[in-house]
């Protein structure tokens, strides 16, 4: 590297030179005093002249500002609160007669009724089949134990911290298979219901005594015995609820049915966490601020089969495919105040976390359907969407112990409860001559356990 000008001596320019440099590059001769020519002095730089570089303001203050960051990644093992007792079909105005109840309850005020909900056996008659029928409900179904993943990314200025972080969960699929209710009513590809219409118990007591089938010349169920069995949703009637008998309004399936359930949840949230005001106290209270982003969302997809009387041949039945598919999306998003309390040893902490949201939910729900009351009913395609308010609330108890230095092992029970969303399986009017979409809200939970380490720089 030749020096420039300043590194070169002064009094030891040779004449002609000015600093090292021929006399030619200067704008004008300048009588110099003799002596040796300048030395060549060689300066080694780092390849990087960022980080490395000490006199770097900017390598200065990154280095300063990320000193205490610290990042956690933690794996999650959470639950979302089920669907509960929900009835896939429209509650019946008077119940049902169960033909599978010796006691069956009478709170609807007339003897013998009870109300409709999932795998109570009602009677039923289908295409002049007599039997029992089972209305498909979401009891059954659960969301727990479902792996997810949360980041956090912590950063210390002047009077707090700056915290950045997000989780996603996996999907949560639930599947109502009524192919094992169906399958009773065939054998060897021939319905072995028809024919039969009888009630077990009563056959048992009674061979002779059929109740809404035929006999053969004997007295005896024409077929094999077996009682047949259908997948039945109640409907409204033009929106009125209906008295449920053998041959009311009724979407049937007596092919096959089956509902899947998808639920999945993600979010992201951004905190602004006070110092303590006596940063020496056993037990520090930070106050925070901060938003939120929280999308819940899920699917219901119900497909199943069914014969329909052929419209020239009536003696033949054409198997018909259904399709009722609903799906909500919830969008959630606020301003969140909060309040972290910790008490701390030398090596070990305990917490504890509440946040509150003031969420405004932007939700949309969608309702899909082919052929639900026949072969000639119209596909339809509907939309709902709308705003609500939808508040959120996030409490966690945690506690975090220093492993080194820079690691610390962390472990947590999460809470969160979210008011006014908007579920697919709720929103499904089952009316007949056609479907709608309805406006309905309720709450939902997420809880578990996550665990994780703590790295700081």
């Amino acid at each position: 590297m030749q020096p420039a000008g300043f590194h070169t001596f002064h009094e030891a320019a040779i004449p002609g030179q000015y600093h090292g440099r021929p006399q030619s590059y200067q704008r004008s001769g300048v009588e110099r005093y003799p002596g040796p020519p300048a030395p060549t002095i060689y300066e080694e730089l780092p390849d990087d002249l960022g980080f490395l570089y000490d006199e770097s303001p900017l390598g200065n203050f990154l280095t300063d500002t990320f000193r205490h960051a610290w990042f956690r990644g933690e794996y999650l093992l959470w639950n979302i609160s089920a669907p509960g007792d929900v009835l896939l079909g429209a509650q019946p105005s008077s119940g049902v007669v169960a033909v599978n109840s010796s006691n069956p309850l009478s709170n609807y005020g007339f003897p013998g009724r009870q109300q409709l909900a999932e795998n109570v056996q009602f009677a039923r008659t289908v295409n002049g089949v007599s039997g029992a029928a089972i209305a498909p409900g979401l009891d059954s179904f659960s969301n727990n134990n479902l792996n997810g993943f949360r980041g956090t990314f912590g950063l210390p200025v002047s009077t707090g911290t700056v915290e950045l972080g997000g989780f996603v969960l996996q999907d949560s699929g639930n599947t109502y298979n009524g192919g094992n209710t169906l399958a009773s009513v065939f054998e060897s590809g021939v319905n072995r219901g028809i024919g039969t219409g009888y009630i077990q118990e009563q056959i048992d007591a009674n061979p002779a005594v059929v109740i809404g089938g035929n006999v053969g010349a004997d007295g005896n169920p024409a077929t094999n015995g077996q009682q047949a069995q259908f997948i039945s949703q109640p409907v409204l009637v033009n929106g009125v609820p209906q008295n449920m008998t053998a041959t009311s309004s009724a979407i049937d399936y007596d092919v096959s049915y089956q509902a899947k359930l998808l639920t999945s949840a993600w979010g992201a949230e951004g905190n602004y966490v006070l110092d303590s005001p006596d940063p020496n106290a056993i037990i520090q209270l930070r106050p925070m601020i901060g938003g939120r982003y929280f999308n819940i969302r899920d699917r219901l997809n119900q497909f199943g089969q069914y014969n329909e009387q052929d419209a020239i041949d009536p003696t033949i039945n054409n198997v018909i495919s259904r399709t009722i598919d609903s799906a909500g999306n919830n969008n959630i998003f606020g301003p969140q105040l909060g309040l972290r309390a910790e008490a701390m040893h030398s090596r070990f902490l305990i917490g504890v976390e509440p946040k509150f949201t003031f969420g405004m939910n932007t939700w949309k729900t969608n309702l899909d359907t082919t052929n639900v009351f026949g072969s000639d009913d119209p596909a339809q395609s509907l939309t709902l969407k709308g705003t609500t308010f939808s508040p959120l609330f996030d409490v966690k108890f945690y506690s975090n112990v220093a492993l080194s230095k820079n690691l610390s092992a962390f472990v947590a029970y999460n809470y969160i409860w979210v008011g006014q969303v908007n579920k697919s399986y709720n929103d499904v009017v089952y009316n007949q001559p056609d479907f709608r979409l309805t406006r309905n809200y309720s709450g939902t939970t997420l809880q578990g356990l996550s665990f994780g380490l703590e790295l700081r720089y």
